[in-house]
C-alpha cells in the first residue's frame, strides 16, 4: 500500500469515528491498526468524561454551597438564602 491509499484510508477512518460509528477495520497495515485503535479508546474515554460531566458538576455545586452555608455559620452571618438567587439545577 503506497502512502497515498494509507492517508486516505486513515483519513475516511477517521471521518467514520467522527460520525460516531464503529470502525470495522479492514487493514493490512499494523501501524494504521494500532493508530485506530488508539484513537477509538481515546475517543471512547473522552466521551464516558463528557457524561459523568453533569454529575460533577452537580456534585461541585452543591460541595461550593456547603462549604459557603459553613462558613456563614462560623462567622455568625447565617442567613436564609435570596430569594431570587440561583440554585442548582
Amino acid at each position: 500500500m503506497n502512502e497515498e491509499e494509507r492517508a486516505r484510508k486513515l483519513s475516511d477512518a477517521i471521518d467514520t469515528m467522527l460520525q460516531g460509528k464503529e470502525l470495522e477495520l479492514e487493514l493490512d497495515d499494523d501501524d494504521l491498526i494500532e493508530i485506530l485503535r488508539i484513537a477509538q479508546l481515546r475517543r471512547r474515554a473522552g466521551q464516558a468524561l463528557a457524561d459523568a460531566a453533569p454529575a460533577h458538576q452537580e456534585l461541585l455545586w452543591r460541595e461550593l454551597q456547603a462549604r459557603m452555608v459553613a462558613r456563614k455559620m462560623e462567622n455568625g452571618t447565617e442567613t436564609e438564602p435570596h430569594p431570587r438567587k440561583r440554585t442548582p439545577p
